[in-house]
């Protein structure tokens, strides 16, 4: 007999056990009911040393980007701050940015599936792989909070709510993460099109990622962001 790590709680369990004695996350049988019901249970993949999403696509078409809501009781990854998000379309990967200051990066090795559903699809997801990550899966990461969360909050207009759910690795826990993002339907299916494009391109044309060039007018730009912002402040603080 072994012990393992409950994929809920992190206290180590006999890996016979069939549930989690702290927390109730049951355990071998899901394995078994995964065999039974055709399921193929994902691994841990060998990412590239080098991480780098690359340059960002520019909008022209208005596909490569779009903006978004965050909300953290949707989510588990506590490294985005619940508020309006932008989701930038880059050549290998996508980044979730806040403002100036917070950018959540995703490389293209790290996604498992990108994905849109609308929050009933999602409420839906059963909860019978709680903990695992499953091919073919709408939710990858953990599922009993992510679920919960969506079912927790007010059902008015819920059929209006879309998400992009991009299934991912973690590289630090080497383990799925599901990050959902709400927005315009018709955009988020536009996002996602575009995104299989530049994979497409990537694989055709052996894109490498490079790195993105500070030109004077990303420069001016930045500058003059940053004061619009500082001006903000002042107004607010003495006026």
């Amino acid at each position: 007999m072994g012990l393992i790590n409950c994929s809920e709680c992190k206290k180590e369990i006999s890996d016979k056990a069939k549930s989690c004695p702290s927390c109730g996350n049951p355990i071998n049988q899901l394995v078994e009911q995964s065999k039974d019901v055709g399921f193929e249970l994902l691994k841990f993949p060998k990412l590239p040393e080098n991480l780098k999403i690359g340059k960002p696509i520019t909008n022209w078409t208005g596909d490569s980007a779009f903006d978004g809501f965050y909300e953290q009781k949707e989510n588990t990854i506590t490294e985005i701050n619940s508020g309006k998000v932008k989701v930038n379309l880059h050549t290998h990967g996508i980044e979730i940015s806040q403002g100036l200051i917070n950018f959540f990066p995703i490389h293209q090795t790290q996604i498992i599936s990108i994905k849109k559903a609308s929050r009933e699809e999602i409420a839906k997801t059963k909860k019978s792989v709680l903990g695992r990550a499953v091919v073919g899966g709408l939710i990858l990461g953990p599922i009993g909070a992510i679920v919960g969360g969506i079912s927790g909050l007010d059902k008015v207009k819920t059929e209006n709510i879309h998400y992009l759910v991009i299934n991912y690795w973690e590289v630090e826990s080497k383990s799925a993460k599901t990050l959902l993002i709400s927005g315009v339907n018709n955009l988020i299916s536009a996002f996602i099109k575009r995104y299989k494009v530049e994979q497409i391109i990537n694989v055709k044309e052996r894109r490498k990622a490079e790195d993105i060039e500070i030109t004077p007018a990303i420069l001016i730009q930045n500058i003059l962001g940053l004061l619009v912002i500082v001006s903000m402040i002042i107004y607010l603080l003495f006026f």
